[in-house]
């Protein structure tokens, strides 16, 4: 559950940097009660890492590094030794293959 919330919380930091609205803190954002873990959190969670489990290899690698280990681009590109540019295409190719596999109603909070 800790991963999913992680990977939600960068993907509201990066469409806020992608509109050029800025990076805002987490302090400010609408979040769910985390205390509150409910069944269909879990099911969500085990949806997302069992799509994130059927991205091809190099697409996968660059999720877990960038979005679960809270890498930046940089580092990510100096471990898999590619540039930057490449990491970028893998994580919007990555992000463009989970959100058309996942329901309409899910697609928001990728």
């Amino acid at each position: 559950m800790r991963i999913a919330h992680r990977l939600w919380l960068n993907e509201l930091r990066a469409r806020k940097v992608r509109t050029a609205s800025g990076l805002v803190p987490v302090e400010e954002q609408d979040l769910a009660d985390q205390k509150n873990n409910s069944a269909e959190a879990n099911i969500f969670v085990s949806e997302v890492f069992s799509q994130i489990s059927a991205l091809p290899d190099a697409q996968r690698h660059a999720v877990t590094l960038v979005y679960v280990e809270g890498m930046s681009y940089r580092e990510a590109a100096d471990i898999m030794e590619i540039p930057i540019g490449t990491v970028m295409s893998r994580l919007a190719a990555a992000r463009k293959t989970l959100n058309t596999k996942m329901p309409d109603e899910q697609r928001s909070t990728l």
